[in-house]
């Protein structure tokens, strides 16, 4: 059985008072709560649980969670993201602050986070992240949102290179868009 964490922007609810279940995974209605009990549902262990990106401690806490309920680590995905489409001028440094620490910012925290658990596993594991490929296109009219997007593609890329230096075979990190 796969010890998953999934690392995403939802809001919390109470997935018994839905009308109808599951909720359309693009609505409101889907929260961390929905998505761990259709895991549970459909036989999997999930725990969810909120937790602040933007705070190194907050992160640290899920991982702690994870050791003691789970004992192990297998597969992490960071879907976590703040977004804000437009020019340089129309993004306010607060805007730009925000997306930064959630974006690269939370994805250094989880992975660093993430290495007790994968080392105590024998260093076999996956990450996967959501971010883009790199191409001009992709900064016009969104450069401040792409800075920090940009910044998760080149973590993912060196920390692919640290591995292969450090000789850890069986982990791997993708970033996917």
């Amino acid at each position: 059985m796969y010890a998953k964490v999934v690392v995403a922007a939802k809001t919390t609810s109470d997935p018994e008072k839905l009308a109808s279940f599951p909720p359309d995974p693009n609505s409101s209605q889907s929260t961390i709560n929905t998505v761990a009990k259709e895991i549970l549902l459909l036989g999997g262990n999930a725990i969810a649980m909120e937790v602040n990106t933007r705070s190194s401690e907050s992160v640290d806490k899920l991982f702690v969670r994870i050791a003691t309920e789970l004992g192990r680590l297998d597969v992490l995905v960071y879907n976590s993201g703040a977004i804000w489409w437009s020019s340089v001028a129309k993004t306010p440094v607060k805007r730009f602050k925000l997306m930064q620490e959630v974006n690269i910012e939370g994805l250094y925290s989880s992975i660093q986070a993430s290495f007790p658990l994968f080392e105590k596993g024998g260093w076999k594991g996956r990450v996967i992240v959501v971010c883009p490929p790199i191409y001009s296109r992709f900064f016009r009219g969104k450069t401040a949102y792409a800075v920090g997007k940009v910044g998760m593609s080149v973590l993912v890329k060196g920390l692919s290179m640290d591995w292969i230096r450090e000789a850890k075979t069986d982990m791997a990190i993708t970033g996917i868009w």
